[in-house]
């Protein structure tokens, strides 16, 4: 099992669990932050509907059974270990260039944990 944590930029803010989006971020213990952006099957047929196009995309999009915490942790772990971790998120930076030079991954909070 792969060590990381998931931190939300925007804070855990999840109406529907079955029917929203959330943006995070997966930090790795090499300082290393990656995000993406989880989706619900729901939410994109939501957006298609609501939206004046006919298709949906999003950069680093990640979509999953639902958002509940415990979820989005395992199906992160089941990318790592399916090796499509890096295909589906971007890195954006590392600890410091990301969170300040003084925040170390062990002073990290999982927020997913």
């Amino acid at each position: 099992m792969q060590d990381f944590k998931i931190r939300f930029p925007a804070g855990y803010q999840v109406n529907d669990i079955f029917n929203d989006n959330l943006d995070l971020n997966v930090i790795f213990p090499d300082n290393s932050v990656f995000f993406g952006t989880s989706f619900t099957v729901n939410n994109i047929q939501h957006l298609m509907e609501k939206g004046p196009n006919n298709y949906f995309w999003a950069v680093d999009m990640f979509i999953v059974k639902d958002l509940e915490k415990i979820t989005i942790k395992k199906a992160i772990q089941d990318a790592i270990n399916d090796e499509y971790f890096n295909l589906i998120f971007s890195q954006i930076g590392s600890l410091s260039t990301v969170y300040g030079k003084s925040v170390n991954y062990d002073s990290i909070v999982d927020e997913c944990s």
